[in-house]
């Protein structure tokens, strides 16, 4: 019996947010509506919380928190009537305690193993075992575990649904589950927001610092009426100004130095791609000032030089960093949906090595002379995969695709996005790369599919010609 999966401490997150959750509502009841002790209204608040976020489920835990949430909130409802004053913040302390504990108790017992033909799963309630060969497997990402290593594994026998959550790296849990075991992916379909939320909650965040730096500047400024908002709001403007203008250094480690001795067979804005053999390429990204980043038509607020280097402005290196991440997460999505996008060719990470994936090797690159005869109805059945699946893929222009040896199209590259993510997406990029991006349009005439018009070579104008 080989162990190849374990609870992932990424996840402790979720009972850490959800202690800080309940004391933030006893500190509302509080100090706005003068709770001190136990109250009808506070026990109220508690159970009413503590159904919210079961009809949210955010993991396999929750039935389990929303128990003693709900235990607390009626023994609160018992105390009220029976018991003289007791502190209300000492009984909420406790209660996000005792979840604490449980949530470290649950990733330090939660293990996955696998035999010949079978499945063990050995959580808080002890041991679960599946028969690998009528067991399907799926991953689901439910809130901030889309941009963390730790996520949900579901396993699929005889129409029973069990979820393991907290599972440490579960797209690659799964991935061997498949590919060793012998098990079979169960279908599943992106949610529809996917990292809209984290985005939006990162917007706030950020909005409420500004608004924060704002204040402070009012308050310090020796000046009154309309001459104080002036002064604040120039003011303001230059100290964003010299935040994202801070130069930090670079990542001292060249990520790839050890991958020098293949044969470099491309280079892109983010990316060095380096053949591995007659079956994988293996490609590498890399921070800002290790890759080939020119910001220099890009609408960001840096004086002075663009392209990245050994120091490098904080503006730059945070919006490195976001397109770094949603790499990755495009990167975990190509292994989920490559079992059900067969445009997408085989992808793998490379354990132990961040910002490093590999890929199947695709021979044939897209051209005038190797356009398959079938290519609008291959086009047109990789638009229904990625329909069914609901993911688009952008930045399609030719020199992503290749064709294998079956000379079927292969999308080597291009970031997939949830629908709900594509209009975001559009803005964002129109907004920063609007002197380079002209617009987008479908290739093809499939509307999931999309190149940014530039300057690059279109599938439209080869297959025309």
């Amino acid at each position: 019996m080989q162990l190849i999966g374990r609870g992932g401490w990424d996840w402790m997150i979720n009972p850490v947010f959800l202690s800080l959750e309940i004391l933030l509502i006893d500190l509302v009841l509080g100090k706005s509506f003068g709770i001190e002790s136990q109250d009808i209204y506070g026990a109220t608040s508690l159970l009413l919380f503590g159904l919210f976020y079961w009809f949210i489920d955010f993991s396999s835990q929750t039935k389990l928190q929303v128990y003693m949430i709900s235990t607390v909130g009626f023994l609160e409802l018992v105390f009220v009537f029976f018991v003289d004053s007791i502190d209300r913040t000492m009984i909420q302390s406790i209660l996000c305690i005792v979840i604490l504990i449980v949530g470290f108790s649950y990733i330090s017992r939660t293990k996955v193993f696998m035999s010949s033909d079978s499945i063990f799963v050995h959580g808080l309630r002890g041991m679960r075992v599946f028969d690998l060969t009528r067991t399907t497997v799926e991953v689901r990402e439910p809130g901030i575990s889309i941009i963390l290593r730790s996520g949900d594994l579901v396993l699929h026998e005889e129409g029973v649904a069990y979820r393991v959550s907290g599972v440490f790296r579960p797209e690659l849990l799964r991935r061997r589950l498949i590919d060793e075991g012998g098990a079979a992916p169960h279908f599943q379909r992106a949610s529809w927001a996917g990292t809209l939320w984290v985005f939006l909650l990162v917007l706030i965040m950020v909005a409420f610092i500004e608004l924060a730096l704002f204040v402070v500047i009012c308050l310090l400024l020796p000046l009154e009426g309309i001459i104080l908002g002036i002064g604040s709001f120039f003011t303001w403007i230059v100290v964003n100004l010299c935040i994202f203008n801070l130069r930090i250094p670079r990542y001292p480690l060249d990520p790839a130095a050890d991958l020098q001795n293949m044969e470099k067979i491309s280079v892109g804005m983010w990316t060095e791609v380096f053949h591995e053999n007659e079956e994988w390429v293996t490609k590498q990204l890399f921070r800002c000032g290790w890759g080939h980043n020119d910001y220099v038509r890009h609408r960001v607020p840096i004086i002075g030089s663009k392209i990245c280097g050994k120091w490098n402005p904080l503006g730059l290196v945070a919006i490195h960093v976001v397109m770094l991440i949603y790499q990755m997460i495009g990167i975990k999505r190509r292994i989920i949906y490559q079992d059900f996008i067969p445009a997408l060719p085989k992808t793998r990470l490379v354990f132990r090595r961040p910002y490093r994936y590999s890929q199947e090797w695709i021979p044939k690159e897209f051209t005038e002379e190797n356009v398959p005869v079938d290519i609008q109805s291959q086009m047109n059945e990789f638009q229904n995969d990625l329909s069914l699946t609901g993911l688009t893929i952008d930045d399609m222009h030719a020199n992503n695709f290749r064709i294998n040896d079956r000379l079927e199209i292969q999308a080597i590259d291009g970031e997939l996005y949830t629908d709900g993510e594509v209009f975001l997406k559009t803005v964002l990029v129109r907004l920063f790369d609007g002197r380079q991006v002209k617009g987008m349009e479908s290739v093809l005439g499939c509307n999931r599919i999309v190149r940014w018009v530039d300057h690059r070579p279109s599938v439209d104008d080869l297959v025309a010609n």
